[in-house]
């Protein structure tokens, strides 16, 4: 009976990538930059992802040559064109330097091989932590273009 219970939390807790791959226009790509997080302190630098499959505020789907853990913690810069200029609409305040990304912090949900050679690999990330301003600015590019 324990191993039932085990099953059903594990299905109730496995990420839906529908919320990814449905999103309205999620198809859009973005130049994006990963890097693993955690509290080495040594740079790890980014990986050679240059632009995502898929995006929404759930999450990231991008193909890449390094291979990711499931569970692993990636830094994700995600550019947006405009970003500035977009997030200035929702915020009452102003910077001297003008940013052209934003962080996400994912975690790795699914890694798999593609292609004949097994070289690159296709990563799903759900989104843990995003800025709620960022998520904003993010749906809307997705939905106004």
């Amino acid at each position: 009976m324990s191993e039932e219970l085990d099953d059903d939390i594990s299905i109730s807790m496995r990420f839906d990538l529908d919320l990814i791959r449905k999103y309205p226009r999620s198809n859009r790509k973005l130049s994006i930059s990963v890097e693993k997080y955690g509290l080495d302190d040594r740079d790890t630098g980014s990986t050679d992802a240059n632009q995502s499959q898929f995006i929404s505020p759930h999450g990231v789907e991008f193909r890449t040559s390094e291979s990711f853990q499931e569970g692993a913690l990636l830094k994700i810069h995600v550019t947006v064109p405009n970003y500035w200029s977009r997030k200035q609409k929702l915020v009452d305040y102003n910077r001297i330097d003008q940013p052209d990304t934003f962080r996400i912090l994912a975690k790795v949900v699914e890694c798999s091989e593609v292609g004949k050679r097994g070289k690159k690999r296709l990563v799903t990330c759900q989104t843990l932590v995003i800025d709620e301003v960022d998520e904003q600015v993010l749906k809307n590019f997705l939905q106004d273009g």
